[in-house]
């Protein structure tokens, strides 16, 4: 395990002011890996703070899970930008007519687009980071009107980002990282690119970014979290988890899940249980480990679908003793945090969730830490989030209903 510093990020404002502050302060390169990058308020601010980098000299790299992306019309003209690089990850190779040539594609190609890149990073000059299980947009940072996410980040400072930059560098050469200039459905002249550059360029100006919504809070000097001392290790599937390469991080959570001697909490906004997590469970409780388990409601999921999955099984956590809690609707969030903490002083934290999808087809970042401190602010964090799953859920839509009641009647959890 790497020496470090580390600092919890709760607060959605703070998460994205604390990523600005990031990019401002970058004097060499910035490496960004995410799986979502929204063209809303939040994620064309981050791209024109990118710019603004890019323009006074430092290298940005940028990838990008192509499901996401393909409709973000200013990641290509960022390509175009000297000192930038933009790449996709698995992309599709049909690139108009979006989502009818998406859907076609994937009718042909299934099985490799079912794999996605999972990851979420910001990491700048080799020694600071920020990794956990949001994505870039305006739900994430609690901006916009509609519905928000709660999530948790975690700031990194020292030695471990030297294995996050190695990690990030493997995604990038991979196969599976196509430059965005080579897929473009399109001619794009310099000419253009430049003009939309220009304009994204002005959103840096607090008053143009008024027009989008954005506060003025942002164009300010970001408060310093509290940070702590501790070892970590970080854990990257390889890019071709599930294709031509074993699931890793599944690999090394059965095996922290089997060394756990004292309590087990485990966050999981999108669960459904495996035979192998159903299996680790009920042998951890035969040995009087107490367990606690948070999710969404039905009412709070944004994946009802992966919700009935998880509903089918839960009265076989209930007779094994598990505390269960779901996150109501009434809390005015979706769940979104992936966490696991293993007793006092150890935590796993990242972007894979206990689902299938997590386990055996995304590309997943785990990050095991060890840090007393910073622990018990999690445990803080999730005992005022357990008691919120005791407020009344309000009675979900039909349509709700049904989409869950697919779970149970199609064969489809393999894929969630």
């Amino acid at each position: 395990m790497k020496e470090g510093e580390f600092a919890l990020i709760a607060e959605p404002a703070q998460a994205l002011r604390q990523r600005l502050a990031l990019i401002r302060g970058a004097r060499s390169r910035i490496q960004a890996q995410y799986y979502s990058w929204a063209e809303d308020g939040s994620g064309k601010l981050l791209l024109a703070e990118l710019l603004s980098a890019a323009r006074r000299g430092v290298r940005v790299q940028l990838l990008i899970d192509d499901l996401y992306a393909g409709d973000n019309r200013f990641l290509e003209m960022l390509a175009f930008e000297p000192g930038i690089e933009v790449r996709l990850f698995n992309p599709f190779w049909l690139r108009g007519w979006r989502p009818l040539a998406l859907a076609l594609e994937a009718c042909l190609s299934f099985r490799r687009l079912n794999h996605r890149m999972h990851n979420k990073l910001l990491l700048v000059d080799g020694s600071r980071g920020i990794l956990g299980g949001r994505n870039i947009g305006d739900a994430y940072f609690g901006l916009g009107g509609g519905s928000q996410f709660l999530d948790l980040d975690l700031g990194c400072r020292g030695a471990l980002c030297q294995q996050l930059e190695q990690g990030f560098v493997q995604f990038w050469g991979s196969r599976w990282s196509q430059p965005i200039r080579h897929l473009l459905r399109r001619r794009i002249g310099t000419t253009e690119a430049t003009v939309v550059n220009e304009f994204l360029l002005t959103l840096c100006d607090p008053a143009t970014s008024a027009i989008y919504d954005l506060p003025a809070s942002l164009f300010e000097p970001a408060p310093e979290p509290a940070w702590h001392p501790g070892r970590a290790e970080v854990l990257f599937d390889r890019p071709g988890k599930g294709l031509v390469s074993r699931p890793g991080t599944a690999r090394y959570l059965w095996r922290r899940l089997a060394e756990s001697r004292g309590g087990l909490q485990l966050v999981s906004p999108y669960l459904i249980l495996t035979r192998g997590l159903r299996r680790e469970l009920q042998r951890l409780r035969a040995q009087g480990i107490a367990i606690g388990l948070l999710t969404n409601s039905l009412a709070s999921t944004d994946v009802p679908l992966v919700h009935g999955a998880y509903h089918r099984f839960k009265p076989w956590l209930l007779r094994q003793g598990i505390a269960l809690a779901e996150l109501p609707a009434s809390s005015g969030f979706s769940l979104h945090a992936k966490l696991i903490l293993l007793g006092e002083r150890e935590a796993l934290l990242g972007s894979f969730n206990l689902d299938p999808r997590s386990l055996h087809l995304n590309t997943e970042l785990m990050l095991r830490l060890h840090c007393p401190p910073l622990c018990a602010e999690l445990h803080d964090w999730l005992e005022q989030w357990r008691r919120a799953a005791s407020e009344p859920d309000p009675v979900s839509p039909w349509w709700r209903r049904l989409v869950a009641r697919l779970s149970h009647w199609l064969p489809l959890r393999p894929w969630l």
